[in-house]
């Protein structure tokens, strides 16, 4: 787990070391020290799962709570204040050690993004929390929030995943619900609407895994196929194409014309010619799929190798 610049690791005890940029506190030694060497976040035990955002993280315990370090300008610590107690990079809130989200109880899984996190509850519903700009604490609102607030209306939720200023849950009957920012259709309800409430993926049934990247989300499906949906500038749906079959303005000029338009799919499409596939994961820019014979394929950006096919050549199609 990790963000652009730093990243962690759960190990076997409980515990977790992190190493990397560490302006803002996101390797939560108590420090600020970048550090080429793991270093352990301190006071923490009893670890489930981690999560990281832009410059902070979150991990999830055994008790059901969830604790927090790094960067907290937008509240995304959860402790009910957009302040310290430390000062970090650029001389902003933060905390450099774990700090306990307020009021959480019952988490099962966390999903953190560049400035909210959210956690999915043992009940079946979804708590948020941090910057709100584009309604992505899903309470119908644009209010950021320093401590948890319900997503609005969501129940028998079974997983969830957070992109950039937007978030999806998959529910228990198969289908997913999107909210927040929706410029490239991510929230794949037909719309480049944003939503400050959750809506329904359209025509998605049987899905059993949802993962989200930076504008665009894929879902597994039960028979062993994928669909995605959102931002295909370069392939990243893997659809075989990098055009349509939608066009979303992205940026709007003062007389409220489009100024620029990006290729996407506002609902969901398959990813041509996967089968058999039994886990996926979707990064910024690119997504893979882990097959059932235990090979992996992935398609979208690719200018980093992140593709692994020995090229930096961008594919839509599976590598």
């Amino acid at each position: 787990m990790g963000d652009s610049s730093s990243a962690c690791a759960l190990l076997s005890g409980g515990t977790i070391a992190c190493w990397g940029e560490n302006g803002d506190g996101q390797l939560g030694d108590g420090s600020t020290t970048n550090s080429a060497t793991p270093v352990a976040v301190s006071g923490l035990s009893g670890v489930k799962a981690i999560s990281a955002g832009y410059q902070s993280a979150c991990a999830l315990l055994s008790d059901g709570t969830v604790q927090c370090w790094g960067d907290n300008q937008a509240g995304q610590l959860g402790v009910g204040t957009t302040s310290g107690p430390d000062t970090c990079f650029s001389i902003q809130a933060c905390s450099s050690t774990p700090v306990a989200v307020s009021g959480l109880s019952g988490a099962t899984s966390i999903s953190v993004d560049e400035f909210s996190a959210c956690a999915l509850l043992s009940g079946g519903t979804v708590e948020c929390w941090g910057d709100n700009g584009a309604g992505q604490l899903g309470n119908g609102t644009t209010t950021s929030s320093s401590t948890p607030v319900a997503v609005s209306g969501l129940s028998g939720v079974t997983a969830i995943s957070t992109g950039d200023e937007f978030a999806c849950a998959l529910l228990s009957a198969g289908t997913a619900q999107c909210w927040g920012y929706n410029a490239f259709g991510q929230l794949g309800n037909g719309t480049t609407t944003n939503s400050s409430t959750p809506v329904a993926v359209s025509g998605l049934s049987g899905a059993t895994a949802i993962s989200t990247g930076d504008a665009f989300a894929c879902a597994l499906l039960s028979n062993g196929t994928v669909e995605c949906w959102g931002n295909n500038s370069d392939g990243y749906l893997g659809d075989g194409a990098t055009t349509g079959p939608d066009l979303c303005c992205i940026a709007v000029g003062a007389d409220g014309g489009c100024r620029s338009i990006s290729p996407c799919s506002t609902t969901p499409v398959a990813v041509s010619g996967l089968s058999g596939v039994t886990a996926i994961s979707v990064g910024d820019e690119a997504a893979c799929a882990l097959l059932s014979g235990g090979t992996v394929e992935c398609w979208g950006y690719n200018a980093f190798a992140q593709l692994g096919n020995g090229t930096t050549t961008n594919s839509s199609t599976l590598t």
